[in-house]
């Protein structure tokens, strides 16, 4: 849940930026810097955290 809301500015900005013009360079530009939200957002300490308890729920380390 959290790594997918991390990601969710992207996605939700060109969506909406859609709605509102159907100018492909302004489409472009909010999508980038929603990009760039989501990356600065996908970098945060629970996020991370969350994505490496994902990881090690899913490949057990076998001693």
């Amino acid at each position: 849940m959290i790594m997918t809301a991390a990601a969710a500015p992207a996605v939700l900005g060109v969506g909406v930026a859609l709605l509102f013009t159907q100018d492909l360079v302004v489409v472009g530009a909010v999508g980038a810097s929603l990009a760039l939200v989501s990356a600065a957002l996908s970098l945060t300490p629970p996020v991370t955290a969350a994505r490496i308890r994902h990881l090690r729920r899913r490949c057990p380390k076998e001693d």
